[in-house]
């Protein structure tokens, strides 16, 4: 059927002449002593104005059509990875996976970390070419549509080829919901790194899917020109071992009160710390850094907020910000359940406010 039959069909269907005539005698008062004839034109009017509307609808989601058909159709290579426990909590790896190969390119998965804020995939990628830096999109989610993490090349992001569009089609996920729960993120050819302040699901699944291989070169008249070595799909299924899906973290709490410090949250995981707390003129003093030269700003940070352990080993935030809570402030810190026997140090130097307090099991 081509694109004329489909709009003719479209509009008989949905604004035949009995239609529009029922319609439009609903809408206008004393509609039933007016001529027919008055009507008729009125419904014809209507169309005209809706024509163009409709046709471009039609053929929007005609094109989306094709498209997402075209992407159901993309050369898929699928394996699903009981990956084995290895010594380290958190950690898993699979040693004798095999590499899945297509279009000349190699890829398995080495090892996974999960925690309740981190996610670590290893990879190894063989390629026929190896630029300085290779890039790609992905895509990882659980076994309840949960979205960890997605990315698209950022040479691709703004052309034809929507692929978060097409996944959220693919999984049932409502279009206008956007959530993904990790908020820091980076790949490399090694591997993808993801954190996320509100946490990770204990899933039992783990689907990842690597996507639109390639890299850019930036040419002699300055233009980034993109090469994409594959179109295909690499996807890896794992299964998430009891031991980490039922993964805890420690909970942890102030030594003592201390005045002008309230700490709200202190989550202990494998691989970092995450704090809420309330500090007096902490939140002020932070939000007043966009006035003050960077690196001054930077120092001043530093030493008004940190952790150190009993070994005396300094801690800086590798992330800190604002929450909805009035003057509360989040941040993370890379130190673990490890580090725990070497005693951590809550450090506060702003103000009236001068502490060093130990951060004790709840």
């Amino acid at each position: 059927m081509n694109k004329n039959e489909i709009i003719k069909e479209y509009f008989e269907k949905e604004y035949g002449k009995q239609k529009n005539y029922e319609a439009i005698m609903k809408k206008i008062k004393g509609g039933k002593s007016m001529k027919k004839k008055v009507i008729n034109t009125a419904a014809i009017f209507v169309m005209i104005v809706t024509i163009g509307f409709v046709t471009q609808t039609i053929y929007a989601n005609i094109a989306w059509n094709i498209e997402y058909k075209e992407y159901q159709n993309r050369n898929v290579i699928t394996r699903n990875i009981a990956m084995e426990e290895a010594q380290k909590e958190g950690q898993l790896e699979n040693l004798s996976m095999e590499y899945l190969v297509q279009d000349e390119i190699a890829i398995k998965v080495q090892s996974l970390m999960m925690t309740n804020d981190y996610v670590e995939i290893r990879l190894d990628m063989k390629l026929p070419k190896t630029p300085e830096k290779i890039s790609y999109g992905y895509a990882i989610y659980d076994e309840n549509n949960n979205i960890y993490a997605f990315s698209q090349r950022m040479s691709k992001v703004n052309k034809k080829n929507n692929v978060w569009k097409k996944l959220k089609q693919e999984l049932g996920i409502p279009s206008n919901l956007n959530n993904v729960l990790s908020d820091l993120g980076s790949n490399s050819s090694s591997g993808i790194e993801m954190r996320s302040s509100t946490g990770f699901p204990h899933s039992k699944k783990l689907y990842i899917r690597i996507f639109d291989i390639g890299y850019d070169i930036l040419e002699k008249s300055g233009k980034v020109r993109n090469v994409c070595l594959s179109d295909s799909e690499w996807q890896f299924e794992i299964d998430v071992p009891k031991k980490i899906y039922e993964r805890t973290e420690i909970e942890l709490m102030l030594s003592q009160e201390i005045e002008g410090i309230t700490l709200n949250k202190a989550q202990l995981s494998e691989t970092g710390l995450s704090i809420k707390v309330n500090i007096k003129d902490l939140r002020n003093f932070l939000m007043s850094g966009k006035d003050m030269d960077t690196k001054e700003f930077d120092k001043l940070r530093d030493a008004a907020f940190y952790l150190s352990d009993g070994e005396d080993n300094i801690y800086m935030a590798t992330d800190m910000g604002t929450t909805k809570n009035e003057n509360e402030i989040q941040a993370k810190f890379g130190i673990g359940k490890q580090d725990l026997d070497k005693k951590i140090y809550l450090n506060v130097s702003l103000n009236d406010v001068q502490a060093k307090i130990q951060l004790v099991e709840k």
